[in-house]
């Protein structure tokens, strides 16, 4: 274990009351709020190879937010939307975070099939809310709004495809 340094901080009454009022995991001083906020800080600035660890740091990031939605969705509608892309988005940006594991092709090649698994999982989830008449969004039109130009450019695709497999 490193040794450690007493540190002795002063803040303004508005810093204090946000420390005090911080939710991280495991931390309830503001001692214990310091170092965890330093630990979170040295893992950011020095990034980190390992997906997990990064998806972990993003999810600590989005964490706040996420528990801000749930108390204003309180017992009213939920957006699975909404919730899915609180799931998703650590996954894609974690794995972004923590780069290919090595700097040869071959690395590069997988860490771009596992960025694409993770882009067609987060479409995948989006295009699959198109399907149910009982999904829940906060307003009932917000995926009617944004899936004809996927399921457009889905179209195409195929269409594309179709027409290349004719030519060979």
């Amino acid at each position: 274990m490193n040794k450690t340094v007493p540190l002795s901080v002063r803040v303004g009454d508005d810093d204090a009351a946000f420390l005090a009022g911080l939710d991280i995991a495991d931390a309830k001083t503001p001692s214990e709020k310091l170092r965890a906020i330093l630990a979170r800080e040295r893992r950011r600035s020095e990034g980190t190879q390992d997906p997990e660890a990064a998806i972990d740091l993003v999810q600590d990031m989005l964490r706040p937010a996420q528990r801000q939605v749930r108390r204003r969705e309180g017992d009213g509608p939920r957006s699975d939307l909404v919730h899915k892309a609180y799931g998703r988005v650590p996954e894609l940006t974690g794995l972004l975070l923590a780069g290919p594991a090595d700097s040869g092709p071959r690395a590069l090649a997988d860490f771009e099939a596992r960025v694409a698994g993770k882009v067609a999982a987060i479409a995948r989830d989006f295009m699959e809310l198109g399907l149910s008449s009982q999904r829940r969004c906060y307003t009932d039109d917000v995926v009617e709004t944004h899936l004809p130009p996927l399921v457009e450019l889905a179209d195409l695709i195929a269409l594309s495809n179709d027409r290349r497999k004719d030519r060979t």
